[in-house]
């Protein structure tokens, strides 16, 4: 069994070597494809199940399979009990988008405006400090039904571990997840009971596939060394990916609070020394957990205080801007892109070429990747050059009039979004994919 587990490891392991982008953006296409021609029934339900399990072979998702096999190590039975934690791990997994499903029946992706708040975003940025704590042996979170004295691990915990995993891999599996929501979105005219398990069902298959490979790691397992202190250590890795999140989702926060991302930067290496500080000057006598609470506690003191200062600080008055001589352009290598839609319009008009969109926000990790990738990829750049570009991001108000566009659900759902126009301003071509690129080039020619 140890040997059938390190098997199919080292078989994900060879699939994902294979061309990550490749494999996202050949996969994302072939999910899209099923659903276009077959939008219902089990057939549609088989081609998500398959989709998630395409969609489990990404690099990002690579981390989930050795910390599953660790987390689960000792919480696993004998016996009939064997398949109780790894089952109740993946059925956790496979919950969170249920609820993605759920939410976007009964709201039509109004569920994206609540996780673009601040508020929300810094809540979660908390959270996953708090998990990256606990993963890497600082904070104890007993999930036992028993409390602290119960001798058998409680099944919430590993229900709630599922969870976990399944927030983790959902921003790896973005464009998945976004082309299947925004199909739930787009479709979602009216609510009712059946409309609600249909949508629900249909993200709970992509669940089941993502989460098989991850279940059969669970239940049979990888050959994992003997204990010793080189487990501390692997907590300290996983400790610091999951502390990776945190970043993120702080960015997320700290950017739509209007934050620049150097300040953003020093905030969280701030929080972070602030805290370590504070776990440190304590008594060593005292125990490890109720220092770290402390320290927890008393971060929460500053941010809180730091909040209220900025909340209550009388705002100077605003300046008058200077009117402007041109257009707003923003430069980037060798590509400008206006910032107005009127502007790039009457401009497309004008030279008789393309219009290009690019909806972006400065929290969105793949809106910065497709940065990257318009410098990088010579034939996209090349592409891009002539056309006229256009760059919205979600703060402007134009953002908003774009969003309330029947023709665009895929912003009611997430970022990056791109789009293709033609000189008069009619729709050619749109995606949440940024690795689409031939499909970009060739709707640009």
């Amino acid at each position: 069994m140890k040997r059938a587990g390190a098997s199919l490891f080292v078989c994900i392991l060879l699939v994902q070597s294979a061309g990550a982008a490749d494999l996202m953006s050949g996969a994302n296409a072939w999910v899209d494809d099923r659903l276009a021609s077959s939008a219902s029934g089990p057939a549609a339900l088989l081609f998500l199940f398959l989709g998630g399990l395409l969609a489990s072979l990404l690099p990002c998702v690579y981390p989930l399979y050795p910390v599953t096999a660790s987390l689960l190590r000792h919480r696993t039975g004998t016996g009939s009990r064997k398949w109780l934690h790894p089952i109740t791990y993946y059925l956790g997994l496979a919950g969170v988008y249920f609820l993605l499903g759920l939410v976007a029946g009964v709201s039509g992706g109004a569920f994206n405006q609540l996780l673009r708040l601040p508020e929300t975003n810094l809540a979660l940025s908390f959270l996953f400090l708090l998990l990256a704590l606990a993963t890497a042996g600082f904070v104890h979170l007993d999930f036992n039904p028993g409390g602290a004295g119960a001798s058998k691990p409680g099944l919430l915990g590993t229900f709630l571990m599922g969870l976990g995993a399944g927030l983790l891999s959902s921003s790896c599996v973005g464009p998945f997840v976004v082309g299947i929501l925004v199909k739930i979105a787009s479709s979602s005219a009216t609510v009712s009971v059946a409309a609600l398990f249909s949508a629900a069902g249909r993200m709970l298959a992509f669940g089941l596939g993502l989460g098989l490979p991850l279940l059969l790691v669970a239940l049979f397992g990888l050959r994992l060394p003997k204990s010793g202190r080189w487990m501390q250590y692997v907590q300290y890795a996983l400790g610091l990916m999951i502390l990776w999140f945190s970043y993120v989702y702080l960015e997320k926060g700290l950017s739509s609070a209007g934050f620049p991302p150097e300040k953003i930067r020093l905030s969280f290496l701030g929080a972070l020394a602030l805290l370590i500080a504070a776990h440190r000057i304590q008594d060593k006598d005292t125990d490890s957990f109720k220092r770290m609470g402390r320290a927890l506690a008393g971060l929460l003191l500053a941010i809180g205080f730091l909040s209220l200062q900025r909340a209550l600080a009388i705002a100077p008055p605003a300046a008058i801007a200077a009117p402007a001589n041109g257009p707003r352009i923003e430069q980037k290598g060798n590509l400008a892109w206006y910032r107005d839609t009127g502007e790039a319009l009457r401009e497309a008009a004008k030279q008789g070429r393309p219009l290009f969109i690019d909806f972006s926000a400065p929290w969105c990790a793949n809106c910065k990747e497709f940065d990257k990738l318009t410098q990088s990829n010579p034939q996209l750049n090349e592409a891009l050059s002539r056309a006229v570009l256009c760059k919205i991001q979600d703060t402007d108000p134009e953002f908003e009039k774009f969003r309330a566009d029947p023709r665009f659900p895929e912003l009611k759902v997430g970022l990056p979004f791109l789009v293709v126009m033609d000189p008069k301003g009619h729709l050619l071509f749109k995606t949440s994919d940024y690795t689409r690129v031939d499909d970009m080039v060739l709707f640009l020619e």
